[in-house]
């Protein structure tokens, strides 16, 4: 994985369009990427929280639905975020290790 090429922009599959509409820039800063990715991952939690301390009994199909699909969402993007992350950092330690 460390040796492939990452194209500047990367499709996001989110599955909502025949073809990609989301991209991530792979050569942003690793910081601003890790704090978007994180940015979801925490919203994620919160949500979760949330629901954690509700009486879920009477909750309808549809709004599970709407819950799970934010969810499934950003989780989605915040994952194939920290994918490009990890790819970029496999080969900066590439390069740390034929430099030395």
């Amino acid at each position: 994985m460390s040796d492939q090429v990452i194209p500047r922009y990367l499709p996001i599959d989110t599955y909502d369009a025949e073809s990609p509409v989301l991209f991530i820039n792979t050569q942003k800063e690793l910081s601003d990427m890790a704090a978007c990715a994180m940015h979801r991952f925490v919203v994620v939690r919160d949500l979760a929280d949330t629901f954690s301390s509700l009486d879920l009994k009477g909750i309808s199909d549809c709004d599970l639905t709407r819950i799970t699909s934010a969810v499934h969402l950003l989780m989605r993007e915040g994952c194939a975020i920290l994918n490009v992350i990890q790819t970029r950092a496999l080969q900066r330690e590439e390069g740390f290790k034929t430099a030395v």
